[in-house]
């Protein structure tokens, strides 16, 4: 098994879902922390998760302006092919990076 930290980085550009990962079809992943940054007024950020048949909020979080946050409290797992999304419910003020450690079945 082949083990791959990465970051993905954000900016949320809209109020919609916005997808922000997706675990590769041959991994699971480790999710270690959503750094978020809001740049404009007070906004109100929900992270979820999907299993590819349901949504679940997984945080919920009031960020005030000109602040930062990580969103989750301890590691997330995703398995296979499941996603993370963000919502925000102000546009153009929230940015961040994702960090992961992927750990891949076939290596």
């Amino acid at each position: 098994m082949a083990n791959i930290f990465k970051n993905e980085m954000f900016s949320l550009a809209n109020t919609g879902a916005n997808l922000i990962y997706t675990t590769p079809s041959d991994s699971r992943a480790l999710i270690k922390t959503v750094q978020i940054t809001n740049s404009g007024a007070n906004t109100l950020v929900t992270l979820t998760s999907n299993n590819l048949t349901n949504t679940f909020n997984t945080a919920i979080e009031e960020i005030s302006s000109n602040t930062h946050s990580n969103i989750i409290d301890g590691p997330l797992v995703l398995e296979e092919s499941q996603t993370l999304s963000l919502t925000a419910n102000v546009a153009n003020a929230v940015s961040g990076v994702l960090s992961v450690l992927e750990i891949n079945r076939n290596e």
